[in-house]
């Protein structure tokens, strides 16, 4: 067993509360109590105690949305459909695993090194985005960038998500996930919807999109749909 310190330790318990001069007594991969670093110690005399001084202990953050890749500071000002056609669709025409697969770290690492713990990635080519997370340590959940329209097949698509989910959903002791994912509402026929749902009952897992980011894509999915 061991213990950790800090300054602070934040709980995000019932009450919120913040522990001055708190500790965490670890033992293997669980933490087994959350206390003062005297009442730890007193407890666990037996136990290594390392200290954070002027540093806060707190869970790790949790980044519900994101996109791998090296596009970031891409035309920024544009309205966001502009934006898409202009500069990031034909970036996921040339896209190729190898890059994904390094923008991946890339991401994962910088996450990490801020705090963050998990991360919900929308991204292509994603078995290199699930080594990376299975070789980091991040919790990930991975969906692919999928779109099953005749106008937008430059994309992953619900086969290809479908092999992703039966090779990496729940790897790494359950810290990899994979679900169901989707360009935006409006980049599938309504078969392709259909199947979407059926493929998350069937796998039990989750669906994540885009949605109402902006007044051109509510028209549009309203008008099919």
């Amino acid at each position: 067993m061991k213990i950790i310190s800090a300054d602070y330790v934040l709980t995000m318990n019932s009450n919120l509360d913040c522990i001055k001069d708190g500790a965490i007594l670890i033992d293997g991969a669980l933490i087994k109590q959350v206390g003062t670093l005297q009442e730890l110690t007193q407890q666990y005399p037996e136990a290594a105690v390392t200290q954070y001084p002027k540093s806060l202990l707190m869970p790790g953050l949790i980044n519900t949305h994101c996109h791998s890749g090296l596009l970031r500071g891409t035309a920024e000002g544009l309205p966001v459909w502009d934006w898409l056609q202009q500069f990031i669709d034909p970036m996921h025409r040339v896209v190729t695993p190898e890059d994904s697969k390094i923008a991946s770290y890339l991401c994962y690492a910088e996450a990490l090194l801020s705090g963050t713990t998990t991360i919900v990635d929308m991204w292509r080519y994603m078995e290199g985005s699930a080594e990376a997370a299975q070789q980091l340590g991040i919790r990930a959940v991975l969906v692919p960038y999928v779109a099953e329209h005749p106008d937008h097949n430059y994309f992953e698509t619900l086969n290809s998500n479908e092999a992703l989910i039966q090779k990496w959903h729940q790897a790494a002791n359950g810290r990899i996930q994979v679900w169901v994912g989707l360009e935006h509402l409006f980049y599938a026929e309504e078969k392709a919807l259909a199947r979407i749902q059926k493929m998350c009952h069937e796998y039990q897992t989750g669906f994540h999109t885009h949605s109402n980011e902006s007044k051109f894509d509510v028209e549009e999915n309203l008008r099919r749909y």
